[in-house]
């Protein structure tokens, strides 16, 4: 992170358009005496964070209902062997 992505909070306050507006190409860090306590980023950025955290959310929830389901079962998911076999896309030989 370069210099004129950090600022002092009575910085950020101060220059609060400036801030936002460099937060839409970097994530901009707030620092209050020399500490970092905040993060601004932008709109785009925070869109992509929170599919990632919904596409996350749906796999455990996918994970805990399989171990739910495995367990009222009692048994255990039994996955066959990989078997090669010819690609559909594959050129045929003459």
């Amino acid at each position: 992170m370069t210099m004129s992505s950090r600022w002092n909070v009575a910085a950020a306050k101060a220059e609060l358009s400036r801030v936002i507006e460099r937060a839409r190409r970097a994530p901009q860090v707030i620092e209050k005496r020399g500490e970092p306590v905040a993060v601004v980023i932008g709109m785009q950025d925070y869109e992509q964070m929170a599919e990632r955290g919904r596409r996350n959310a749906r796999w455990q929830a996918f994970l805990a209902l399989s171990a739910a389901v495995r367990a009222e079962a009692d048994s255990d998911l039994e996955i066959p062997d990989r078997s090669a076999r010819p690609s559909p896309f594959a050129r045929k030989r003459r």
